[in-house]
């Protein structure tokens, strides 16, 4: 029970943070259409950036990140040696970013067609 908390308390204080710093803000928002996550999805899934809503676009990005940081500090809380829990870490960290951003692109991908 523990560990759901604790997804769930990094899955809310990444989410706000990412939100109030980027989503929220008109300077934040102005970089994330200058940075290189969006120049990511750009490349990697050939979205059409100059038709995407970037407010709900950052938006469903931040809950990505947030969902794949929970994750990953949960896993990692079942072990006990920090040399484990680094290389659990990035085992871990690394498919579910693919994953993640792979789902994320293909949807948006999606929504460009209709």
């Amino acid at each position: 029970m523990d560990k759901i908390l604790l997804f769930l308390i990094c899955f809310v204080i990444v989410y706000l943070v990412y939100y109030l710093v980027v989503v929220r803000r008109k300077q934040g928002l102005e970089a994330f259409k200058k940075g290189k996550q969006l120049l990511f999805f750009k490349n990697a899934y050939n979205l059409d950036i100059k038709h995407l809503d970037y407010k709900k676009f950052a938006n469903s990005l931040s809950l990505v990140n947030a969902f794949i940081i929970a994750f990953t500090v949960t896993v990692i809380e079942f072990f006990s040696s920090y040399i484990v829990k680094l290389g659990v870490g990035l085992i871990v960290l690394i498919p579910l970013m693919l994953i993640c951003y792979y789902i994320l692109g293909k949807v948006y991908k999606k929504k460009e067609g209709k």
